[in-house]
This record gives structure tokens, C-alpha cells and sequence, in this order.
């Protein structure tokens, strides 16, 4: 999943950047910039949280594999 995609998903479900990130467990501080590095594809997703983010936004898990 390219960092777009990972952004129309999130602005579909009407979710900030912050929002995504604390529902994923990273804190307050953080928690908007994690997401900000995975948007602009300077950091890829962690594995760990596919299946969380495939639940969050409501897409098939298969959408994280390359």
C-alpha cells in the first residue's frame, strides 16, 4: 500500500492523522507524525499493524501486501 492509498482510506473514514495513530497505540506526541512518515512513504508500515489498520479503515488485509 502506497502512502496515498494509505491517506484516501484514512479521509474516507473521516480520520486525522493523530486519530489514526493513537488508535494504533502510539501517544499523544507521536502519534500524527508516524502516520505523516508512512503518508509520505518516508517510513513503511509496520507489519505488526496490518491486520489493526485492515479493521480500521475497513479494507481487505491483502490491500497491504505488495
Amino acid at each position: 500500500m502506497t502512502g496515498e492509498e494509505l491517506k484516501a482510506y484514512r479521509q474516507a473514514r473521516g480520520l486525522t492523522q493523530k486519530a489514526l495513530g493513537l488508535k494504533l497505540g502510539y501517544p499523544k506526541n507521536s502519534a500524527e507524525k508516524v502516520v505523516q512518515q508512512w503518508e509520505y512513504d518516508r517510513q513503511p508500515i509496520p507489519i505488526k499493524h496490518f491486520r489493526k489498520l485492515s479493521g480500521i479503515l475497513d479494507i481487505p488485509l491483502e490491500k497491504f501486501i505488495p
